[in-house]
């Protein structure tokens, strides 16, 4: 029996690229639903690509013989990717795209390119199956958990869990994962025609939400039943209020200030008052009417006059402000209408005029 690579030798005396191409090799089926372009795009991809393959370099043949493929199926086409597929180690593809040219029906009448592309599939599919290793994974962890698991990147159904998996010899690397729990990684290397079984185990991770289970079946319809009024849980009590802490007390500064320039006001007021009224009566004249030696004292019985009803009128300014700060200011807007009545001791409204020599107080009750 010819080894694998024999075969793959002996394919490039079956296939002759010159006379292939010409004799069908591109649009063996279905050659009326593809477009011109693709037609003539895929035969100048597969030429390349078989040329490449013919030469030993499968590793640069495969990229164009898929591409001619995907744009037109060729049986002849995807019998020299299978096979570039297996003398690269992929068994696994290899074989399966050989499987799939061997399952098509030959026309009643085949060209001889197309003839020796079937027998040369069956020859590389004998020879590559023996070789193929299996791969059982296992993996420990809580029943129904959406288990996520893949093989060197590509993704696995977990229904294939503990059932032998059809392998390319080589190195591997398994993951598992699922919600709540720590990825599990397993590396295993497969001979030729080697059968091995890898187990993970899924640990839960500490740092992961807790999941609430889905409901299924009865209890997700148990839970879809109206439940009876007194049944259902109680509306949820409004958080307790934080207490407050009581606002300052009102500062009255101000109004001490006020009142304290009003007091010196009305004192001063009073101190040059009784001066003026003095000298008044030290006065000699007669009809108002004072003589000229008397000229200096008139003038400070005025200046004393003067002096006394400016102090009166800034000390009664000082009283009403004080008054009206002290009621008024400090506190919060609640305090402020507390404090300060709409009527003081019966007084409803106040004013205070202030003129030249004279300082007038008005109310009304």
């Amino acid at each position: 029996m010819m080894s694998l690579r024999q075969a793959s030798w002996s394919a490039v005396a079956i296939f002759s690229l010159s006379g292939a191409v010409q004799s069908g090799m591109i649009g063996v089926a279905h050659a009326e639903e593809d477009s011109a372009a693709e037609t003539a795009a895929a035969r100048t991809l597969a030429v390349d690509g078989l040329k490449l393959a013919q030469a030993g370099k499968c590793e640069e043949a495969i990229p164009k013989l898929e591409r001619s493929e995907k744009l037109h199926h060729s049986a002849i086409v995807l019998s020299r990717l299978g096979e570039c597929e297996v003398s690269q180690g992929k068994l696994v593809e290899g074989t399966e795209m050989l499987r799939k040219v061997l399952r098509e029906p030959l026309p009643t009448s085949p060209s001889a390119a197309l003839s020796k592309a079937y027998d040369h599939a069956q020859i590389i599919l004998d020879l590559a199956k023996p070789k193929i290793a299996g791969l059982t994974i296992s993996v420990v962890g809580p029943a129904g958990t959406d288990l996520h698991l893949t093989v060197d990147g590509q993704v696995i159904a977990s229904t294939l869990l503990d059932s032998e998996l059809p392998a390319n010899p080589g190195d591997h690397l398994i993951e598992a994962s699922a919600p709540g729990f720590l990825k599990s990684t397993g590396r295993v290397t497969l001979s030729a025609a080697d059968k091995k079984t890898i187990s993970l185990k899924l640990e839960v991770d500490p740092n992961a939400p807790a999941l609430v289970p889905a409901a299924t079946g009865d209890d997700a319809r148990a839970n879809s039943v109206p439940q009876p009024a007194q049944a259902q849980s109680a509306p949820p009590r409004a958080p307790l209020a934080t207490p407050v802490a009581p606002p300052p007390p009102p500062s009255h500064a101000a109004a001490y200030v006020s009142w304290g320039v009003g007091l010196v006001g009305v004192g001063v007021g009073s101190a040059f008052g009784l001066i003026a009224m003095r000298d008044k009566r030290a006065l000699s004249c007669d009809s108002n009417v004072c003589p000229a030696s008397a000229r200096e004292s008139v003038d400070t019985a005025k200046r004393s006059g003067n002096i006394s009803t400016v102090a009166f009128g800034v000390g009664g300014a000082g009283l009403l402000v004080g008054t009206l700060l002290y009621f008024s200011v400090g506190g919060s807007a609640d305090t402020k209408a507390a404090s300060m009545p709409s009527h003081f001791a019966g007084l409803s409204r106040g004013r205070a005029m202030v003129g030249p020599g004279s300082v007038q107080f008005a109310a009304d009750f």
